[in-house]
């Protein structure tokens, strides 16, 4: 380097005529130093700022410190209890939600389908409310409500129970004296006679008491009811059960030795005459119509108290029939 010092050149340069000397030193390299001097040459135009690099990690501001974070595939999931038995109980109260809900519906429909069957008709009267086709050739039906019936009748007893009454009435039969059975309000009646009046009843309870038979004479009442009958046998039952009442005269004052006029004679057969015209299907108003018509014949040849006591027995066939519809 004290060499170089000593041999170097000056360079001057003419700047419009005149002479100006630039005192700087003209480097050369060394190309085979290559790179020590070159980091000489930096070391010389060093400026004085030193980089310090710090031995140990320098601890961050408080507000940044380190967070150990726990990457979404590393965590670990909490596991939650799973009922085994949860579908098999959404099921089971799936159905029985479904069941109830049909069942309000079934409920809500059948109370609509009640109501919207029409009132009944009042006891007083005989009156169609609903009307059906005709089946297998027979009449159309229709529901109807038949008024209270009531009439005079001899009362052999009251029961609790069908057995003991009709333990009753086989009794009396085999001693000549006909009953019949009505059932009203839970209890069998057993009635041993008719009368078209409580007067003619109390007469001729008396005589059949006479012959060892304790009876009650009483007004009594079949309550109004509905059933199912065709024009025909709605008919018959309000004829029928005039006439009945012109009968059960006739014959209760025949077994106490009267004899009925010629006008209710007349009118019976009349009657009877026009139920035979009367076409009727259900069994039972079949079995009425039979045992009313076959009263008023009797009626109409009647000559004796036994004769009489023989219409008694239709008459109370009759009853028997209607109180069973």
């Amino acid at each position: 380097m004290g060499n170089r010092e000593k041999n170097d050149k000056k360079i001057s340069i003419k700047i419009n005529g005149e002479k100006t000397k630039f005192d700087e030193d003209l480097l050369v390299y060394d190309w085979k130093l290559g790179e020590s001097e070159t980091a000489a040459g930096e070391e010389a135009k060093d400026d004085g700022f030193d980089w310090i690099l710090p031995d140990e990690e320098a601890e961050p501001p408080q507000e940044y410190k380190k967070i150990n974070y726990v990457t979404g595939s590393k965590k670990k999931k909490k596991k939650s209890f799973t009922n085994p038995f949860q579908d098999s109980v959404n099921l089971i109260m799936s159905l029985v939600g479904a069941i109830v809900v049909g069942a309000v519906l079934g409920f809500g429909t059948l109370k609509v389908i009640t109501t919207t069957d029409g009132p009944a008709a009042p006891a007083a009267t005989l009156q169609d409310d609903s009307t059906a086709g005709k089946t297998d050739g027979q009449q159309a039906v229709s529901a109807i409500e038949l008024k209270d019936f009531s009439t005079s009748i001899l009362q052999g007893g009251v029961f609790s129970t069908e057995e003991s009454m009709n333990a009753m009435k086989d009794s009396l039969a085999a001693k000549g004296f006909p009953g019949a059975s009505v059932e009203k309000d839970g209890q069998f009646f057993l009635l041993l006679g008719v009368s078209g009046d409580l007067e003619t009843a109390k007469t001729l309870g008396a005589k059949i008491k006479e012959q060892g038979v304790d009876v009650y004479a009483k007004d009594f009442v079949i309550g109004s009811k509905g059933i199912n009958a065709s024009k025909e046998e709605k008919s018959f039952l309000e004829k029928g059960n005039a006439l009945y009442s012109k009968i059960a005269q006739a014959s209760s004052s025949g077994m106490v030795g009267g004899t009925p006029d010629d006008a209710t004679m007349k009118t019976i057969q009349s009657g009877v005459k026009e139920l035979e015209g009367i076409e009727v299907d259900q069994e039972s108003i079949a079995s009425m119509k039979k045992s009313l018509v076959d009263a008023g014949n009797l009626t109409a040849s009647m000559k004796s108290p036994e004769d009489a006591q023989k219409v008694q027995g239709e008459l109370l066939s009759y009853l028997q029939l209607y109180g069973g519809l």
